[in-house]
């Protein structure tokens, strides 16, 4: 370890030239280790903890989005220890090793919490979330601002987010397909949980593993972290109108996501009556959808512009949701699966342009400050993901236990009152979020006429 090469830039060949595909692939195989356990969380874990140790669903709720607030404060602790370190190693990839150890750990307490509902199943679960959390730091945040050493080159950085990608769709079938198969064979039920959690461990560990030996000679470099305070920081993002529009856009469709991903378990098992196997197909089809529309997506775009398709994909996935509302135990698979279909085609649309728009204002931000700080918009939008996704289960929680949802009643009736809950939580509203978020689109102004604007010396405001 050197502290005499920190503000090296990084030689021009290597930072410049065109990755080795293996570098690439390495890089993207990160994105599973936390993405297969971040979807299992989301849709998993609630029910989980309500059904199978006996936590109340409001107090699981608020335990999934307090331990958020440990992420806003864990998050950039994280950033700056990467940011300091120096190891022949690089900064990020002694994070990655670490991380991903924590996360596989926390894959195994998370779904093997006692059962009971007590203090010990409580405690066990408090403690589950900081390990979760803290292992996810751990890896992801200096794992996305690798890309930013690794190459300078605009072109080759989205070649190497193509493979991340394309590793989150293998992650998300992995957690909602394969996860569920894997449940269903062991038994389901808490030894289904325990299988699954030995699952997750096994690809955390693989993929974490693959990531950090794979990276090995990816460039990196040290340099001075700007010298600034936080209400510094804050004020000038918050200049940044359309990143700021976009974080309310992302909030509240991921707030949508969240609810519905954690209310379709309960779904497909109290209304639909169908086994995890069922929803896992469902999944499968979901994001099987979701990556052969991708290049319809990006056609339409070009033809009529980001926002207005971004805007009209979001209005119908939400009007998709709401036919939940509409179904019955007997409802035919094809109709379960259809639905899958269609959601699956809009999904695609509001995840796109949802990312797509980001880079966007980051080279806004760029030219209205004339600094390169894309990892800290990085970091303020990672950060919104998980507050969605944590006001999305809690809200979940409180709205299951207000209505009168049984905990521990895995096989049991519940009161008409909770299933009517489910009925709202899986259609109308997501439905209402994801209209607030078209509105906040409305306010989205960066295109590309503002762009020429900036070019033409008309300034950016």
């Amino acid at each position: 370890m050197t502290a005499d090469t920190a503000g090296t830039p990084p030689p021009a060949a290597a930072t410049q030239g065109t990755l080795p595909l293996q570098t690439c692939l390495a890089w993207g195989l990160g994105t599973v280790a936390v993405a297969a356990l971040f979807n299992s969380v989301n849709v998993l874990l609630l029910r989980y903890v309500v059904d199978y140790a006996g936590i109340s669903a409001v107090l699981a709720g608020g335990l999934i989005a307090a331990s958020k607030l440990y992420d806003a404060v864990i998050d950039p602790l994280i950033g700056a220890a990467s940011d300091r370190t120096r190891s022949s190693m690089g900064r990020r990839r002694p994070f990655l090793l670490a991380g991903s150890v924590l996360l596989a750990v926390a894959a195994l307490m998370l779904f093997n919490v006692p059962g009971g509902g007590g203090a010990l199943s409580i405690g066990f679960l408090v403690l589950s979330l900081i390990v979760y959390a803290t292992g996810y730091a751990s890896f992801s945040v200096p794992y996305m601002a690798m890309p930013a050493e690794m190459t300078s080159s605009l072109h080759e950085r989205s070649r190497l987010i193509s493979f991340r990608v394309s590793a989150v769709a293998v992650a998300s079938l992995l957690a909602v397909f394969i996860g569920p198969q894997i449940m269903t064979f062991a038994g389901g039920g808490r030894a289904g949980h325990t299988a699954l959690s030995v699952f997750l461990a096994v690809v955390v560990l693989a993929a974490g593993f693959a990531c950090f030996r794979g990276t090995r000679d990816a460039p990196f470099h040290y340099q001075p972290a700007v010298k600034a305070t936080w209400a510094e920081k804050a004020r000038s993002l918050a200049g940044n109108k359309p990143f700021v529009v976009l974080l309310v856009v992302k909030l509240l469709q991921l707030m949508a996501l969240a609810v519905t991903q954690a209310a379709m378990p309960f779904l497909f098992q109290r209304v639909l009556k169908l086994g995890d196997a069922r929803m896992g197909i469902y999944f499968l089809i979901f994001y099987g959808v979701m990556i052969c529309v991708q290049p319809i997506w990006v056609r339409l775009a070009r033809m009529r512009g980001k926002r207005l398709i971004y805007m009209a994909g979001t209005l119908l996935y939400g009007a998709i949701y709401v036919s939940w509302y509409f179904v019955s135990a007997d409802e035919p698979l094809v109709a379960v699966y259809g639905r899958a279909v269609a959601l699956g085609a809009m999904g695609g649309a509001v995840l796109l342009f949802g990312q797509s728009l980001l880079p966007d204002t980051m080279e806004w931000d760029y030219r209205r400050t004339g600094m390169r700080r894309e990892g800290m918009l990085s970091a303020v939008y990672t950060l919104i993901e998980k507050l969605a996704y944590a006001l999305g289960a809690a809200l979940t929680g409180i709205i299951l236990g207000k209505t009168g949802y049984i905990q521990n009643a895995a096989h049991g009736v519940q009161p008409a009152s909770a299933i009517e809950a489910i009925y709202w939580l899986a259609s109308f509203i997501p439905f209402g979020f994801l209209v607030l978020s078209i509105v906040a689109l409305c306010f989205y102004d960066l295109d590309e006429s503002k762009f020429a604007q900036a070019e033409n010396g008309q300034g950016a405001a």
